[in-house]
């Protein structure tokens, strides 16, 4: 038993032809005949509503072997990104650990001096570049102008805040500064350049705020418990970078905006970051200081000459000299105290 459907307009006449099992066997357009191919054999469970010979969907039947939904991308390459970055981070502090012993074992004072911040080092650089390959692995030219911005002004703050805190702490606010607000604006706007100059304009700002911003942060806290505020420090910019990036792969990648153009390896990343760390090491280290930087635990955090520290307090003479107070160093309420104390 057959069935027959007649669709006419002012342009062609089309006529199908079903089978019992609403199978379509014969198709004809303008009295033109279409070639079909062939029925199927009929299963052994008899005949089935939901078969469709030739590839052909008939409005109204339902296929389950047709309609199946695309299947979206997978969070496994950020897990696997996380995975390299502990791997890279063990790798360098293991090499970091073989030059100590190799060249600096010698010094006493190398490990509280520079120990704390080479680990604070690693800990912001990998996870940088990580950020940095991960975001460069896609083409996001025609990311929307919101996403443009986001990159711009994530990249350029993180990298100088966290960049500049660090060689801040060792070498004084001037050179944090300097080396934060340079990285930051110059990776800010790397990064947000195919975005349009909003984005741009972002990164240049983020850059600078960054950059002055992490090194005096951590400077003006080296007299009070600095060791204490970095790890809280380091962990909220790290949970920054990695909300940024969750949010780049939902925004960008699984929303299909952002194509492919090559992942970043393991070898690439150990690379860049290996190259990073040993530059920005050599700077701490044997690059110039400030007046205020970190010395260690139990050593003054001031410059060797704290004479030339105008907020040193200074004790009043009976002959009208002033005499240094070396124990309350920095303690600008001491002064304020003394000098209350000389007027009486």
């Amino acid at each position: 038993m057959t069935e027959e459907t007649t669709k006419t307009s002012g342009y062609f006449d089309l006529q199908l032809r079903f089978d019992s099992a609403n199978r379509v066997v014969s198709i004809k357009v303008n009295d033109v005949s279409l070639p079909l191919a062939p029925l199927p054999e009929e299963s052994c469970c008899g005949d089935s509503d939901d078969t469709i010979a030739a590839g052909l969907t008939v409005p109204g039947i339902s296929n389950p072997a047709i309609e199946t939904a695309p299947a979206g991308p997978s969070l496994d390459p950020l897990l696997g990104l996380g995975l390299n970055v502990l791997t890279v981070i063990g790798a360098v502090l293991a090499l970091q650990g073989l030059v100590y012993w190799n060249y600096f074992a010698d010094d006493p004072q190398f490990l509280d001096r520079y120990g704390w911040w080479m680990v604070y080092l690693d800990v912001s650089v990998v996870p940088l570049i990580a950020t940095l390959g991960y975001l460069r692995s896609y083409m996001y030219a025609h990311a929307s102008h919101m996403m443009g911005m986001v990159i711009g002004m994530t990249i350029g703050m993180q990298v100088g805040t966290m960049i500049g805190g660090v060689v801040g702490a060792t070498n004084g606010f001037f050179i944090g500064a300097m080396v934060g607000m340079s990285l930051g604006t110059l990776y800010g706007v790397l990064t947000a350049w195919c975005c349009g100059p909003m984005a741009v304009i972002h990164g240049l700002m983020a850059g600078v705020m960054g950059g002055t911003m992490g090194a005096m942060v951590v400077v003006m806290m080296i007299p009070d418990h600095v060791l204490i505020f970095m790890p809280v420090f380091t962990t909220a910019n790290l949970l920054i970078l990695i909300w940024f990036t969750y949010l780049f792969y939902k925004e960008g990648v699984a929303a299909g905006k952002c194509q492919l153009r090559g992942p970043l390896t393991l070898a690439q990343l150990s690379s860049f970051s290996l190259v990073t760390i040993g530059l920005l090491s050599a700077l701490m280290v044997l690059g110039p200081k400030g007046p205020m930087v970190w010395k260690g635990h139990k050593r003054a955090t001031v410059g060797a000459n704290a004479a030339e520290n105008p907020l040193q307090p200074k004790e009043i003479a009976k002959d009208g000299s002033s005499a240094e107070k070396p124990e309350l160093e920095m303690a600008c309420g001491a002064m304020m105290m003394e000098g209350g104390s000389s007027q009486k």
